[in-house]
């Protein structure tokens, strides 16, 4: 075994003894990519290893850059890289395995989704850090609940200076911006919309995306929505959640979450305004006018894009995010914000005193 400054590269027969030869028992996780194997290392520590599949020795040079690029990112809610192996074998193939800590406690997915039965309490629930392809499943959770955020397969760096950039689309349906979607654009607030989609399986135990009887896809981003425009923002929160907490500050979660995932990139807050909003006094700003629910079909969302209701990808037409807006969660301004989403059609606009 080779150690390197940041990374310890293992040989494929250490690969193999500690997974017990990739035992099927060993397994925890599994994917498109392949599947993921409990380890035990010769000085006694676990570790998580991702084996993948269908691996040619032509991206070898690739994949020890992007590897070696993650390693250099330390952060207490970053999964931790241990090492990596690249092997070619005569009866298994060429092989790709990255090692990293082991997530006692799953991912956030197995405890959102899964039959580990016991419900999640709010005080386990609050958000972390994130980044592009965020999911439930991309959220390990450690011995102490404390999250981490694994799985930088398709992370990408802002070069410094630039406000977005253009690449091809990749990521997970339900939790993908809709300028990423549709466009490839990239930005911070790309990140931005997951975040809040993540922040509403957190609040309501739904999934991001689900099929209703007629096998129609709906949104989660669309049911918070509907209910926050009623009046009803609590209706958002699962029931029988454990230590629920002051409803005031559920309610803000919720605001937060839907303003995070607004379809329209420059409605959405920076997640700088976003911690300000959850850890301060800051109040929530309005939630703006939403042209057209998620889940409408492509042509209908370039459609509304183009339209003078407003652009997914620039601020003309749709007023830009700031926190000096106007609030949404007054329970007394129900009818007047009825009242003003008609003045505010043409503009799309919805502003509540």
């Amino acid at each position: 075994m080779n150690q390197s400054t940041t990374l310890i590269r293992f040989s494929f027969d250490e690969i193999k003894r500690a997974t017990r030869n990739f035992s099927r028992d060993n397994i925890i996780g599994s994917g498109g990519y392949g599947n993921v194997y409990k380890g035990l290392l010769n000085d006694g520590s676990q570790v998580a290893m991702k084996r993948f599949k269908n691996c040619s020795v032509a991206g070898d040079a690739s994949f020890t850059h992007e590897v070696e690029v993650i390693a250099s990112v330390r952060h207490v809610n970053l999964v931790a890289l241990r090492g990596y192996c690249t092997a070619t074998t005569n009866l298994e193939g060429h092989q790709r395995i990255i090692v990293t800590d082991l997530m006692e406690n799953g991912s956030l997915y197995d405890h959102l989704f899964g039959s580990r039965g016991k419900k999640l309490s709010w005080p386990l629930r609050q958000p972390s850090i994130i980044h592009r392809d965020i999911k439930a499943s991309n959220i390990l959770l450690d011995e102490k609940f404390e999250a981490k955020v694994a799985d930088f397969g398709l992370a990408k760096f802002n070069p410094e200076g630039m406000t977005h950039m253009s690449t091809r689309v990749a990521g997970t349906m339900g939790y993908v911006a809709p300028e990423y979607a549709l466009y490839g654009q990239l930005t911070e607030r790309s990140d931005v919309f997951s975040y809040g989609v993540v922040l509403l399986e957190l609040l309501s135990g739904r999934k991001a995306l689900e099929m209703d009887s007629d096998g129609q896809p709906n949104a989660l981003t669309d049911l918070a929505w509907s209910l926050v425009r009623e009046g009803k923002s609590l209706d958002v929160i699962e029931d029988g959640m454990p230590e629920q907490g002051a409803p005031e500050v559920l309610e803000k979660y919720v605001l937060v979450a839907v303003l995070c995932s607004h379809p329209q990139l420059y409605a959405r807050p920076t997640m700088d305004q976003v911690v300000k909003m959850l850890e301060t006094d800051e109040s929530v700003p309005s939630v703006m006018e939403r042209p057209i629910p998620f889940t409408a079909g492509r042509i209908d969302i370039e459609k509304s894009a183009l339209s003078n209701s407003g652009q997914l990808c620039s601020p003309t037409g749709y007023q830009a995010f700031t926190m000096q807006s106007k609030h949404l969660s007054d329970p007394n301004k129900q009818e007047e914000l009825k009242e003003e989403e008609e003045g505010n059609s043409e503009s799309g606009t919805m502003s509540v005193d």
